[in-house]
């Protein structure tokens, strides 16, 4: 499996295209039980894909407790199998996106941020104009442009309640590119905590939006520099 990996700030992310491979099986086998019995109920590319997303999770998911990198997804409003991921016994938050084939995956040090979400759509022509299949959601208002899709999408994965939040009532603020670089001020409502959100590195033909909790003050040693992207090969 071939995994392209960069960082923004203190997030570091990973993307690649969800294919059948040797690798692929192993992250299927050492999934946690819940997750496999979630995998398997899925049809193949879903599958595919979920399977893709935890072995990204398990490759940038660091300081855990074991060798072995447990990663659960409990639902805060029900308790089903179907939450935001976590990486038990490991200092980081995570997040992960599909678009199609692609999957990309975030996360962060805990001391950095208390939480990360990540959103990749597929680049389209006149990416900027407003999205009129959004127009119910956000009527009376204009709807957003595909960036800025994004970016609610990744501050309410963030959030950790999802589209249970109207993405209409997220707003954005001034430029402050506290931990992201690029970034820039969002509110989500019923929080009062700092979310930031920003453009992230990607494939060339992809969107890739990142946003997170900030953290407390004391946590943040140091402001973040963009990093560079490099291409890891995995056999």
């Amino acid at each position: 499996m071939m995994i392209d990996e960069a960082t923004l700030g203190p997030v570091r992310i990973a993307w690649t295209v969800a294919v059948d491979d040797a690798d692929l099986r192993d992250a299927v086998r050492s999934l946690w039980p819940s997750q496999r019995i979630r995998h398997d109920g899925m049809d193949a590319a879903r599958a595919r894909r979920f399977a893709t997303g935890r072995r990204l999770l398990a490759t940038l998911s660091t300081g855990a407790a074991s060798g072995t990198i447990r990663i659960e997804s409990v639902c805060d409003q029900c308790g089903g199998d179907h939450g935001r991921p976590r990486v038990e016994g490991a200092p980081s938050a995570v997040s992960v996106s599909y678009a199609g084939d692609m999957v990309a995956v975030a996360a962060v040090d805990l001391e950095s941020a208390s939480a990360v979400g990540i959103d990749i759509e597929r680049r389209s022509p006149g990416e900027d104009a407003a999205m009129s299949e959004l127009a119910s959601l956000f009527a009376p208002r204009r709807p957003p442009g595909l960036r800025e899709w994004t970016e609610i999408e990744a501050a309410v994965k963030a959030d950790g309640r999802g589209m249970r939040i109207p993405p209409s009532e997220v707003t954005f603020g001034e430029r402050s590119a506290t931990l992201l670089p690029g970034g820039r001020a969002v509110h989500v409502p019923g929080r009062d905590e700092r979310f930031e959100v920003a453009a992230a590195p990607g494939p060339s033909d992809h969107m890739i939006s990142v946003a997170v909790i900030q953290a407390e003050p004391a946590a943040v040693s140091r402001r973040p520099t963009r990093g560079r992207g490099r291409r890891a090969g995995r056999p």
